[in-house]
């Protein structure tokens, strides 16, 4: 609010200043009669009024305050003088102190614009006020139920993945126990076909040295026992293998055909069995797979869902905050529109006073002239003394 300057008991100017003319000795007339001054109206004297404008000038806004306090210390320097008489120095500072008065009186008459301006728009602001209250708290109310509905939904998604996470454990359970005997005969063939490429067939073609074959001939007996081969088949092995493949006889070479032949027919078997096998494992597999993907996209989901809640709670957060600002905003406007009228009226009474006070000292002193000669008044002659007999 505008800082009105409390101005001192108006003292009408419209009474005369004391003369300030220097004072003549009444002149006499021949008749002896003497001339006087009128008698002139004492008035406020220019170091008061100055000091009232002083006052007033501290209100000013837009001004640097050493700047209004330099002028207003020598209000009394500039407007001492009478107009006619003053140097263009006190001039230019009576000039300035004339547009910080002005300013004064304009920044006063804003406010009461503003003021008015605000009353004049009290039930448009209010009824937009208790829209903002009705829409804030639709909105808050929304968003709550966003935000139950979001931590719903992650109890929900939370209950799925643990359904899924305890299938895919016994898919895995099912799959390992349906597949153990696979998995051995997997093992077994790997081996055998192993033994056979790496082993039989290049001893059977004499392709090693003696040490290697007398090796490979200890694996062929060893697989041949774990596959149940004819024991006399095995102990007439190394004989056989032992030659070269052109020294051998007819025996020999009947021991490495049948050697042969129960190593393929045992490979076979074990294709057959795994082939067998295969549909059910690929199921089994298929099962442990599907589990898997859907126990991933539950885990996505469910960080998907966390991340919404979060998002829906911060929403409830600012929705309630911003409901409870409107509401607080409408129960403060009666407050306001009170505060605002007693503004006006204040801001009123302010510039009552400063145009009636301040300012009209300011322009009575800044348009002070000096007053016309003082008229003579010739005094009443004193009666002539009655002669006295002699």
């Amino acid at each position: 609010a505008h800082n009105c300057p409390v101005r001192p008991q108006q003292i009408p100017f419209s009474q005369t200043f004391e003369s300030m003319a220097p004072t003549k000795r009444p002149a006499t007339t021949a008749a002896g009669a003497k001339t006087k001054k009128a008698k002139v109206a004492k008035g406020p004297s220019v170091a008061k009024q100055c000091k009232e404008i002083s006052s007033a000038m501290k209100g000013a806004e837009g001004y640097p305050p050493l700047v209004v306090k330099m002028i207003s210390e020598n209000l009394a320097v500039c407007l001492g003088d009478y107009k006619e008489e003053r140097h263009e120095f006190q001039a230019s500072v009576a000039s300035m102190a004339e547009k910080i008065m002005a300013s004064i009186k304009v920044s006063i008459e804003a406010k009461i614009k503003e003021s008015e301006e605000t009353l004049a728009k009290a039930d448009t602001e209010k009824a937009a006020r208790e829209a903002a209250v009705e829409e804030t708290k639709k909105l808050a109310e929304d968003s709550l139920a966003a935000s139950v509905a979001a931590k719903q939904e992650v109890t929900t998604t939370e209950t799925d993945l643990k359904k899924a996470q305890e299938e895919l454990k016994t898919a895995e359970k099912e799959q390992k126990a349906g597949d153990a005997q696979s998995v051995k005969e997997e093992t077994k063939k790997g081996k055998l076909e192993n033994t056979i490429n790496a082993v039989f067939v290049p001893c059977k073609e004499g392709a090693l040295e003696k040490a290697a074959i007398t090796k490979g001939i200890s694996e062929l007996q060893k697989l041949g026992k774990e596959l149940d081969f004819d024991t006399a088949l095995l102990t007439s092995l190394p004989s056989a293998l032992q030659k070269d493949p052109a020294s051998r006889g007819t025996f020999d070479n009947v021991v490495v055909t049948n050697v042969e032949d129960e190593l393929q027919k045992r490979l076979a078997k074990l294709k057959e069995m795994l082939a067998e096998a295969a549909p059910a494992r690929e199921e089994r597999a298929n099962k442990v797979a599907t589990c898997g993907a859907t126990v991933e996209a539950l885990k996505a989901k469910l960080q998907s869902m966390e991340k919404a809640s979060k998002e829906a709670v911060a929403a409830m957060k600012e929705a309630n905050g911003k409901s409870k600002a409107a509401a607080k905003a409408l129960k403060a406007f009666g407050p306001e529109i009170k505060a605002t009228g007693k503004a006006l009226k204040d801001a009123k009474d302010c510039l009552e006073d400063f145009t009636t006070g301040a300012m009209t000292s300011f322009t009575e002193l800044l348009n002070r002239t000096k007053p016309l000669p003082e008229p003579e008044v010739l005094a009443e002659a004193a009666p002539e003394a009655p002669a006295t007999a002699s």
